[in-house]
């Protein structure tokens, strides 16, 4: 079988930690509950039983921790994400389950699955030098320890897509994440472009006027970037 070419031959199979497993069943039951069905090859789950395949582990400290996901979209191309979780125990995992349902799942279904939700995703055309790409652009996702929420800044997206078009890519997949926390008006700032630090979004958010506030709350986007355009687009 060729999925297990790829994933390496083995004389016995290989006992998997518990935490990948937790996590890799909690994927399984996502994806079927959006009517896609799956296979797994070890820690790995295969939607449609096939790639691109995708799998987990859970981190967990005190009374937070954090889930780290892989999708492996072809031979040598992974798509690495990272979620935080609040609380101790399960609760902590659920939340960080919470955090990847409402970022970056719906993105990837769309993209590498071609499972569309309206509600959850948009699609663009983009032309990136000469290059037309297919932007697979998932929702503000926003966290708070406050009451309100306070509204993302003016021209936010304008200002990232700027950044992103001004930077030439390769006919190839593409993925970003824009990530920013405030804790009592202390900004942090956080952008990747292909699992790598990308200084010009760092950049582009910092340019914005992030409210102040004497809680916490942090914004995250998650969007993939397909060579070609789609009918959708």
């Amino acid at each position: 079988m060729w999925l297990k070419k790829l994933f390496g031959k083995k004389d016995a199979p290989s006992a998997i930690d518990p935490m990948s497993e937790r996590v890799a069943q909690s994927l399984a039951k996502l994806f079927e509950a959006h009517g896609i069905e799956c296979g797994r090859q070890d820690e790995w789950v295969t939607p449609n039983w096939e790639l691109p395949a995708i799998r987990g582990d859970w981190s967990a400290r005190e009374d937070s921790g954090r889930l780290d996901l892989q999708v492996l979209v072809r031979d040598g191309l992974t798509i690495v994400e990272s979620f935080g979780g609040v609380g101790r125990l399960d609760e902590g995992f659920d939340s960080a389950m919470r955090n990847f349902q409402t970022s970056s799942l719906h993105v990837l279904l769309s993209a590498l699955w071609n499972h569309d939700d309206p509600e959850q995703v948009g699609t663009e055309r983009w032309d990136i030098g000469s290059t037309p790409f297919t932007a697979v652009i998932g929702n503000l996702g926003m966290r708070s320890s406050l009451a309100t929420l306070p509204p993302p800044p003016k021209g936010l997206f304008n200002k990232l897509h700027e950044a992103m078009r001004e930077q030439p890519l390769t006919p190839d997949l593409h993925w970003f994440r824009f990530h920013v926390a405030s804790i009592r008006g202390d900004l942090t700032f956080e952008s990747l472009r292909d699992n790598e630090p990308w200084q010009p979004g760092v950049e582009a958010l910092q340019s914005l006027a992030w409210e102040p506030t004497d809680g916490f709350y942090s914004a995250r986007l998650f969007l993939i970037l397909k060579p070609g355009t789609s009918s959708a687009a």
